[in-house]
Parts: C-alpha cells; structure tokens; sequence
C-alpha cells in the first residue's frame, strides 16, 4: 500500500488508511497522558504504538474497516473508526484527536460521520446497532455520543455502554 485510500470526508475532516510512515504522529498521540487518560490502555510506549499501527492496516486490508487516520486542514489529528465490541457482535465507535482538536465540535461532527458510514456499509456477521463505551467521568464523550444520536443503556467492563438504534 503506497497511497492512502480515503474513506471518508466531513467538512472539516478526512479519514484515511494508514501508512507505516504515520508512526511519528500516531506514537506522539499515543504518549500524551491527557489525551489517553479516559482510555483503558493508559499512554501507550511506541512499540506498542507500532503494533497497534500495524494491526490498523491489516484489519482494513482485511475487512474494509478499523480505526482510520484523521486530518483536518492543519494535518493530523488523531485516529477514529471501529473495532469489534467487547465481544457482543456489535461493531464499535471510537475516535481519539490531539488536544488541539478539542472543544471545536470536530469529534461530534466525526461521530455522526462514521455512524452514517456504518449504517451505508452493514457487516452481514455483526448486528446491526453500532455501540460505543466510555470510562465513567468521560463527560465530554458522552454529551459528543448523545448529539450524535446515541443513547446510554447501560454498563459493561466498566465502561457505560451507548447505542445507536432505537430503545
């Protein structure tokens, strides 16, 4: 892979495959503590940064989705896309942006965007309502899942769990 495929675009955002060259920018969000600090994994060294990079191409290759590249017009600003929920059959929403991204309404405008490309692209082996979990006191990335449609329904791992489909 020498070009990065876009997968989506909002109006203040691109989503993108990774390269094995975005390793810099990636480790560099991975290792700040106040952007990793409502993640369970905590800061994260570069090799495991690495690893986790490396996983991100692979499951694209793969099956056509995982966590993307996201860039704005002053270049990167995190990483955003799905994964496989706890286990539960569900696909899950997760975004994590650089500090700088922060409070300008990009992770909402991120999130009603990968909920619209979740509903366009079904995965016939998963159900249907999209999921996303969230470490209690992570106030801001509840009021970001509820404007963008999700509700809360409960707990799982310790996590509160949101929904995207209908009670």
């Amino acid at each position: 892979m020498t070009d990065r495929e876009e997968i989506l675009r909002t109006p203040r955002l691109r989503l993108t495959t990774w390269l094995p060259s975005d390793l810099d920018d990636l480790a560099a969000l991975h290792a700040d503590a106040e952007v990793m600090r409502h993640m369970t994994t905590g800061p994260q060294t570069r090799a495991a940064t690495r690893e986790r990079l490396e996983t991100f191409i692979a499951e694209h290759r793969r099956r056509g989705w995982s966590k993307w590249r996201v860039e704005g017009a002053s270049g990167f600003l995190g990483r955003a896309g799905f994964g496989l929920a706890h286990g539960s059959g569900h696909r899950e929403v997760g975004y994590l942006l650089v500090r700088a991204a922060w409070g300008s309404g990009l992770a909402t405008e991120l999130t009603q965007a990968l909920r619209q490309w979740h509903d366009d692209h079904p995965e016939p082996a998963l159900v249907p309502e999209l999921r996303a979990y969230v470490l209690p006191g992570n106030e801001a990335s509840c009021r970001v899942l509820e404007k963008a449609g999700f509700r809360a329904v409960g707990e799982e791992d310790g996590q509160l769990v949101f929904a995207s489909g209908r009670p």
